[in-house]
């Protein structure tokens, strides 16, 4: 694919996954586009860095890790020396908010194996350098593709080369996650690592 194309057949792919996801779930999911408002201005082949699903704050900006999380993530970013608007493309194992009662939930096992079967072609699309995978539900998205299977047996905090891809395991960088001195330190030295790799 020649320099760039890639991000075109990207947003092509996001305007396809509301009607695709809309064949499986209807209820307690709100389709409120969430995309990486930074797309045009992505290197090729940018870190992939893979979350849980958008929340309450990030259906507002249309924008993902934009709450308190993801002021977390901003401070783990400039540790690691790269340039959020660059050199990541920020998506999630579900793509849409799950809510109940109007409040976040966690993605059910149902809608992380539909979110994996997007997150295939997604990476198919991106072509990563890297694909990190913060928190739970990232990993457990990604060991419904099948490649990737064995990645919830993996140590967290460390890369690992799987299949042809570097694939890095750690904790989502959730407030409550954050409150954990031994949770925050791991993503410190995680991100602090990220250019030697």
């Amino acid at each position: 694919m020649i320099n760039g194309e890639w991000k075109k057949e990207l947003i092509d792919f996001y305007k396809k996954r509301k009607e695709y996801i809309k064949k499986y779930f209807n209820e307690n999911v709100d389709f409120t586009e969430i995309i990486d408002p930074c797309i045009d201005k992505k290197r090729d082949n940018p870190i992939m860095i893979i979350g849980e699903a958008p929340g309450k704050r990030e259906v507002e900006l249309k924008s993902p890790f934009v709450g308190k999380a993801g002021e977390n993530l901003n401070y783990l970013i400039n540790l690691s020396g790269f340039d959020r608007c660059r050199d990541f493309l920020i998506t999630n194992a579900f793509p849409f908010r799950t809510y109940e009662n109007n409040k976040n939930r966690t993605p059910k096992s149902d809608e992380l194996k539909i979110g994996a079967e997007l997150l295939k072609k997604e990476i198919d699309i991106v072509k990563p350098s890297l694909i990190l995978l913060l928190g739970n539900s990232a990993i457990k998205a990604f060991s419904y593709i099948d490649k990737f299977k064995d990645v919830k047996n993996l140590k967290k905090c460390g890369v690992y080369e799987i299949n042809g891809y570097k694939v890095g395991v750690c904790f989502h960088p959730s407030p409550l996650a954050f409150n954990r001195k031994d949770i925050k330190e791991n993503l410190e030295k995680f991100f602090k690592n990220l250019k030697s790799l």
